[in-house]
Parts: structure tokens; sequence; C-alpha cells
């Protein structure tokens, strides 16, 4: 998982989806079949966190659960 978000966080058109919020319009949280939007709304908190907040790491535990 660790090498995933990796990756995942350094792809640029991807970080800059969910910094700029672009990925509220995506988001279907009526889908029975998916997540409902939670994994994308905790993949969008922790990539704000890495890059916004001032913590020096870390823990993608809502992406996890």
């Amino acid at each position: 998982m660790n090498s995933v978000l990796q990756c995942l966080s350094n792809t640029e058109p991807l970080v800059k989806f969910f910094l700029f919020e672009l990925h509220h319009h995506q988001i279907n949280p009526k889908n029975t079949y998916g997540t409902r939007g939670k994994l994308a709304m905790a993949f969008a908190d922790l990539i704000s966190e890495m890059y916004l907040g001032k913590s020096k790491s870390v823990a993608p535990w809502d992406v996890k659960n």
C-alpha cells in the first residue's frame, strides 16, 4: 500500500485533481455498489495533508479503512 500511495501522490495530474477539489463533481454518493465516495474523499484528505499540511509524516489510516 505504501508504494501505491507514493506513486499516486507523485502523479501530478492526479494530485492537482484532488488538491483543486475537482473530484467533488465525480463522486456518486448514492452508488450502492461502490464506496459512495468515501475512498475518494479519504484519498483527497491524505493528499491535502501531504501537500498542504504542516506535519512531516502522514499516516493513511482513513484510506486503509
